[in-house]
């Protein structure tokens, strides 16, 4: 029997797809930081083809289908701005900030869902529970 369908499951996909989701964002909002103070700088985001294919591919794992291919995880500049400042830069730090931190949270419940899945196929395997 092959071990592949244990690693494949459609909880263990998501989970994946969240995490590389939020590790995305996560450069994008640290872009939109770092350029904080640079005239003319307009936010950016995930790219909405992006999120939009991601959400179609967990809508079909939810009801038992295959994923499908996502397209490149791509940054771009953010289709929402926030009012430009004097210098014409849209960053809003506020904004980022609390960003930042839902997003961290989502990776963190993601990382610990994953982990809580490995631990019971190891716990599947050796019949022993750490």
């Amino acid at each position: 029997m092959s071990t592949e369908g244990l690693f494949i499951s459609p909880t263990l996909q998501s989970l994946h797809m969240v995490m590389d989701e939020t590790a995305l964002r996560q450069q994008a909002i640290s872009s939109n930081i770092a350029n904080l103070n640079t005239p003319g700088y307009q936010r950016v985001d995930v790219s909405s083809s992006f999120q939009q294919s991601l959400s179609t591919a967990l809508n079909r794992l939810g009801r038992g289908e295959s994923a499908g291919e996502l397209p490149a995880q791509s940054i771009e500049t953010a289709q929402v701005q926030g009012p430009a400042r004097p210098d014409g830069n849209t960053v809003q730090v506020e904004q980022e900030m609390i960003g930042l931190t839902q997003n961290s949270a989502r990776y963190e419940f993601a990382a610990q869902m994953m982990a809580s899945q490995y631990h019971g196929i190891k716990y599947a395997i050796t019949g022993q529970n750490p």
